[in-house]
């Protein structure tokens, strides 16, 4: 086996048809996206574009001075922040839902290759800077009130951060850490093996979710231990300096409501007419900001009358009305899924957005609105991607000769193939014979009965099934019974798919950054940081 491999998207399951054109097949999808398609040398040309625009470029760096000076910025983060005040400088972006203790593992992935691609724009003479979005806003804390990582044991397993429950619809970024959060943190300690990194990944976890800390805060500070040295710079957009900078763009789209809505419903239309999936629901009805009713993101629509009312509420304002009232009151509304990423280019220079599949399938439905409300779209770039695989289930891997793709078949698959092929072969070969045996003297009891009456084939069909049902069923008990008396080879697999291929799905979507830490160190990111590789779209295998 390799020291790395990659596998394209194509022969991952669950991958949607969009994503995997967008990868390997941009022509199908350019409509949609960015007419330079992939090509990263676009972004030279494209960063001119960028910065013709107007920006509040001190007005913003003011603020995410303040943000990363709490986050614990280092002097790298603050040299970045004063490359944001140059007319010349571009962003290059990604961010996230405030997932707890950072969420799965392509958090990590996400910010890195950001500042991968911004350091080799830097290098072409772009003036890049990386910086991570903290998706504060969202108000879906049941999507980021947990984490998972392996057990001592070599189970999945889950930590739940249940210590306070707030009001539902209220933004993650609004929720503060309850004395709870500290049993969460002792919760997934004891979960990890014994090292000499888990001191300090201790101290970073304590120092950063505590007590009365908001949620998104406590992200942003673990994030910025990970990635500071790195210069990445942090923005949560919930802070109200931040809405009032942002009050002009939501106005423009709150006078342009109709042309929005019917935009994104002509292109969600296109996109389903070209045989792909709208990521994201709209209706003519669709109003691209969210009201702050009591605490709660609520979401608006617009009716016939040309009113605007809230969902599942009986209040309602004329038009007027709610545009004296959004330039007025900025922070008194947050935006939805179709508005967020222009306001984040509103308020940033962003050159490229780095993106996975769900973001990838929004920006399709998005493009049309950036020019009705007059900025230039970021180019979407996909996010690096991988799974990390130790050597003790490399060995594993080499011993019964599984390639990574054999888990896509899932655990009774592959314990099938280990079974059968190493530890009895014997019994597998008869099994095969057996099956060609029946198969070849059904097939000609078949051709004779259709030579005496064909609606007998019917009938035998039935049998025939029911036949190959059943030695089915007998060789999963065999394979079962087999790998009980070898319980070590059950134990190898099951723990294999846990970190390889945990809920049927890519490591990097279920695990946290902290298993691998507690074994492997801080110096792990750097590793993943050079295996980010710009242009490369394929899942990335890194054997440690």
């Amino acid at each position: 086996m390799t020291e790395h491999r990659t596998i394209k998207f194509s022969d991952i399951p669950k991958t949607s048809k969009l994503y995997k054109d967008f990868l390997y097949d941009f022509s199908h999808v350019s409509q949609f996206y960015q007419p330079e398609g992939l090509d990263i040398s676009a972004l030279i040309p494209r960063a001119r574009q960028v910065t013709a625009q107007t920006f509040h470029r001190d007005a913003v760096a003011d603020v995410l001075s303040d943000q990363n000076r709490q986050a614990g910025a280092g002097e790298e983060t603050f040299a970045n922040l004063e490359r944001l005040r140059q007319n010349d400088s571009v962003v290059v972006i990604t961010g996230q839902q405030a997932g707890l203790f950072t969420g799965p593992l392509y958090t990590v992935f996400k910010a890195l290759t950001a500042i991968k691609l911004a350091e080799h724009l830097r290098a072409q003479g772009v003036n890049a800077i990386p910086m991570f979005w903290i998706a504060a806003e969202d108000h879906d804390f049941e999507e980021v009130n947990h984490t998972r990582l392996v057990n001592r044991e070599g189970q999945l397993a889950t930590v739940n951060y249940i210590a306070c429950s707030p009001k539902e619809g209220k933004p993650v970024g609004h929720v503060k850490l309850a004395e709870g959060v500290s049993e969460n943190i002792d919760q997934l300690l004891a979960m990890l093996p014994e090292s000499e990194f888990i001191p300090r990944l201790a101290e970073d976890l304590r120092d950063a979710y505590k007590a009365e800390a908001g949620f998104a805060d406590a992200f942003g500070k673990l994030m910025m231990k990970l990635f500071g040295k790195f210069g990445v710079v942090l923005i949560n957009p919930l802070d109200d300096r931040l809405k009032h900078v942002s009050g002009e763009i939501y106005s423009n789209a709150m006078a342009r409501v109709p042309e929005f809505a019917d935009r994104l419903v002509t292109a969600s239309a296109k996109l389903e007419a070209a045989g792909y999936h709208s990521q994201v629901y709209t209706s003519q009805e669709s109003v691209p900001l969210f009201m702050l009713d009591d605490g709660r993101r609520t979401a608006m629509v617009r009716r016939e009358d040309g009113r605007f009312y809230l969902k599942n509420g009986d209040k309602s304002f004329a038009a007027d009305e709610l545009l004296d009232t959004v330039n007025r009151c900025p922070n008194c509304f947050s935006p939805n899924v179709t508005l967020r990423p222009i306001v984040q280019d509103y308020l940033l220079p962003t050159v490229a957005y780095i993106g996975g599949p769900a973001e990838i399938a929004y920006f399709a439905q998005l493009r049309p609105n950036y020019s009705l409300l007059g900025r230039v779209e970021p180019v979407v770039l996909p996010r690096a991607t991988f799974t990390l695989i130790e050597k003790r289930h490399a060995k594993t891997m080499a011993k019964y000769g599984i390639e990574f793709s054999d888990l896509f078949e899932g655990q009774e698959a592959v314990l099938k193939k280990v079974v059968e092929g190493s530890l009895d072969n014997d019994t597998s070969r008869i099994f095969d014979e057996t099956e060609k045996l029946f198969d070849d003297q059904l097939e000609k009891l078949r051709a004779s009965l259709v030579s005496v009456e064909p609606t007998l084939s019917d009938a035998l069909k039935g049998g025939r099934e029911k036949i190959f049902y059943q030695l089915n069923n007998l060789r999963t008990r065999f394979v079962h019974n087999r790998s009980k008396r070898d319980e070590t080879t059950g134990q190898q697999i099951e723990k294999l798919f846990a970190v390889l291929y945990p809920n049927k799905g890519l490591q990097e979507r279920e695990l946290n950054v902290a298993y691998f830490l507690a074994r492997y160190g801080y110096d792990l990111i750097d590793r993943i940081y050079e295996e980010v590789e710009i242009g490369n779209h394929d899942h990335k295998l890194v054997f440690l």
